[in-house]
């Protein structure tokens, strides 16, 4: 009887070796494979989300590139007509000659012209001049529409006008402008 239950022992696979070969060898796949190509799959949709967002960003880039280059074009343009406009600084005596000029065809008297101290920048200076001038107030409206169409840039800073009497069209007046001029030549 022995002989029976020995026979049967040997004769009956071990379930449980299989089984625990089975999960080892799941376990070394899930280990050694699956995991390794799933890190390596997420970190290529990284790299491919990431390549997405700056071909967006890239694209949207476009226009404001497109539009700030004629910005740029449009300023240098500007800039090229102000400097051939503007007054150099050895230029300023002729440009106040322009403005009396231009007061006296408009028909206003000037009392006194006094330039101030220039506010020097780095490519332009600021040239105040305050004028003292007695007229009526069509000619100095005239006046101030002809200093508009002087070349250059021009500021009005301040018109101070009153009456010299009652019942008078006579006005006395101070009017301060500020003249930029070009220091290109001497910026450095």
């Amino acid at each position: 009887m022995k002989r029976k239950s020995l026979n049967r022992k040997t004769g009956k696979p071990k379930t449980w070796l299989v089984t625990g070969l089975l999960a080892a060898g799941a376990v070394a796949y899930v280990v050694f494979v699956f995991l390794p190509l799933q890190n390596s799959i997420n970190q290529l949709r990284q790299q491919v989300q990431e390549r997405r967002q700056q071909i967006v960003q890239a694209q949207s880039l476009v226009g404001t590139v497109a539009q700030t280059r004629l910005r740029l074009v449009a300023a240098q343009e500007v800039c090229q007509q102000w400097r051939g406009e503007s007054p150099r600084q050895a230029q300023l005596i002729t440009h106040y000659a322009h403005l009396t000029q231009q007061a006296e065809e408009a028909g206003v008297a000037i009392d006194r012209l006094d330039p101030l101290p220039a506010v020097e920048l780095n490519l332009i200076a600021q040239q105040n001049v305050t004028m003292q001038f007695h007229a009526t107030f069509s000619t100095v409206f005239d006046l101030l529409h002809r200093l508009e169409d002087l070349p250059g840039t021009l500021w009005v800073r301040e018109l101070r006008l009153q009456a010299v009497a009652d019942n008078d069209n006579a006005l006395q007046g101070q009017l301060t402008l500020t003249i930029f001029v070009d220091r290109a030549d001497y910026a450095n």
